[in-house]
């Protein structure tokens, strides 16, 4: 079987990560199928280990462009198999292209529905560009993959018949992210980042619906109950600097992006993870924050309780007064701060990019017979 998969966003923070470790670890497990990956080759090169330069096709059409759209690179490449790992589907993906019936050999993944969830945070011609593209995308697939019961539940909202076609397969944090003995290693980071004590870290990027401007007012609060530091990891979007200038009048650190080692490094060095949002489709961070020995604030909204289990602090998003307390309430408690690290290591044990990988391969199968 030759399964086609687009890579052009592994550059990206979150669907980025999807997309690397669930090829590297579908690579690692499989030798009888063939995966030919379209997107930037340099991009691509570092992250296909188990792949030769013959199997990346070059396409450099910007995400969410009409030369994507237009441009559709899967045609005379004899693929069985076409993965999307998101809902920007070219239009002639179903036409054409030598693999049988068209849709049926199509997958796509929906890591979550927030354009249609909160669609005020879109223009509207963008609004409506979107709700298309995405209904198209679950309409054509064979198969819908998502990241989260919630986020299947959110598309039966708008098409209840595709229960049957929708399957959750849970992500993992990458296997990088663990506790760091390394002292040395340690305070080189804190160092290069100018890094404090006492740290509530915060990974993500600065978009309304990550509620970081309740967090800053949450943190206001709990400052006044205790000495600690916000530190915001994120990448920035130029369309937000409401958010931004935010950030700046509340005195926090912000780091903007950083590399993934020194993102492991800074996981170690904090205290814990609060992780505001109104809307996830699933919360990488919460198992990163897990896997690398750090208690987490998380709220109760969407797909995070689902990730979090028992393992986390539940808040409600819309109440500063509830997060302030529970910040203050991790700080001042010990005994609280170990049992939440310890429930988080057992926690990550239920999510793994190999068990991501088996249950994707079998998709492929499935729909391929």
């Amino acid at each position: 079987m030759r399964i086609g998969f687009d890579a052009r966003m592994i550059g990206h923070p979150g669907i980025g990560r999807y997309i690397k470790n669930l090829l590297n670890a579908m690579t690692q497990l499989n030798s009888k199928h063939e995966f030919i990956l379209f997107g930037d080759r340099q991009k691509l090169v570092p992250f296909t280990l188990h792949l030769t330069s013959k199997n990346i096709i070059h396409w450099n059409a910007p995400v969410y462009s009409v030369k994507e759209q237009i441009s559709c690179p899967f045609k005379s490449h004899g693929l069985d198999i076409i993965h999307i790992p998101h809902f920007n589907v070219p239009f002639g993906v179903d036409k054409g292209m030598g693999i049988g019936k068209g849709k049926e050999k199509l997958i796509v993944t929906i890591h979550d529905l927030i354009y249609t969830k909160f669609p005020e945070y879109l223009p509207f011609l963008k609004r409506k560009i979107a709700g298309y593209l995405i209904r198209k995308a679950i309409k054509k697939s064979a198969t819908i993959i998502t990241v989260s019961e919630n986020t299947k539940n959110d598309i039966l909202e708008i098409l209840p018949s595709l229960s049957q076609k929708t399957e959750v397969i849970y992500e993992a944090a990458d296997p990088v992210f663990k506790v760091i003995d390394d002292k040395i290693y340690l305070e080189k980071i804190k160092k290069k980042h100018s890094l404090p004590e006492k740290i509530i870290l915060f990974v993500g990027s600065l978009k309304k619906h990550k509620n970081i401007e309740r967090l800053l007012d949450a943190y206001s609060k709990a400052k006044k109950r205790t000495p600690c530091n916000l530190v915001i990891i994120g990448r920035y979007h130029s369309k937000e600097p409401d958010i931004l200038k935010a950030i700046k009048s509340h005195g926090v650190i912000y780091l903007g992006e950083v590399s993934a080692g020194d993102l492991i490094g800074i996981y170690n060095l904090s205290t814990m993870l609060v992780m505001p949002s109104l809307y996830e489709g699933f919360g990488l961070p919460v198992l990163e924050a897990f896997a690398s020995g750090l208690p987490a604030i998380v709220s109760n909204s969407s797909s995070l309780p689902e990730v979090a289990g028992d393992a986390a602090i539940l808040f409600d998003p819309y109440n500063v007064d509830d997060l302030a307390e529970k910040i203050y309430k991790v700080f001042s408690d010990e005994n609280l701060r170990e049992r939440l690290i310890k429930k988080g290591f057992r926690r990550c044990d239920n999510f793994s990019w190999e068990k991501a990988a088996m249950k994707t391969l079998n998709v492929y199968e499935r729909v391929f017979n």
